[in-house]
């Protein structure tokens, strides 16, 4: 009997400490029921996925052979093309100096404007060029006044 004013946390009288043991085997518990749970799902999940896989393979099985030579021809088709865009590209590249992932359009004419603004947008500038490196202008032949004043205030002559 809890004595009077005593005031009750977690079920247990105030004063008196928790059985931890008890509480610890229903964590547990309740932790191992939630695992059991989540394999149950997880198990539940692979046998879908399984399923669904089964489901295709009868799907691929039951088509007509038409189905399938339009499926392979479209495929075929995508790859020629893909080729083709290649070649173009390589051609182009070698022939603009791009490289030829950088190209973007489907025929030679699109790749080739591409890669003349690629050019004109990233063509380096050429450097300037100094006659003779060190040197400096000396200005007019004549004697300059001020020039004078400076050869006899400093004794250059």
């Amino acid at each position: 009997m809890p004595k009077e004013g005593a005031v009750q946390i977690d079920g247990q009288p105030n004063g008196e400490e928790p059985d931890y043991k008890a509480l610890y085997e229903e964590a547990k518990a309740q932790a191992e029921e939630a695992k059991a749970h989540s394999r149950e799902w997880e198990k539940r999940a692979k046998d879908n996925k399984n399923a669904a896989k089964q489901l295709e393979e009868a799907q691929q099985a039951g088509k007509t052979a038409e189905e399938r030579i339009a499926d392979l021809t479209k495929r075929l088709d995508a790859k020629e093309k893909a080729e083709e865009r290649a070649k173009v590209a390589a051609k182009v590249a070698e022939a603009k100096g791009v490289p030829a992932d950088l190209l973007v359009g489907d025929d030679e004419g699109a790749m080739s404007a591409y890669a003349d603004k690629l050019l004109k947008h990233f063509k380096k500038k050429p450097a300037s060029s100094v006659d003779k490196p060190g040197s400096f202008p000396r200005g007019s032949d004549g004697g300059s006044s001020k020039r004078d004043f400076i050869h006899q205030l400093f004794g250059n002559d």
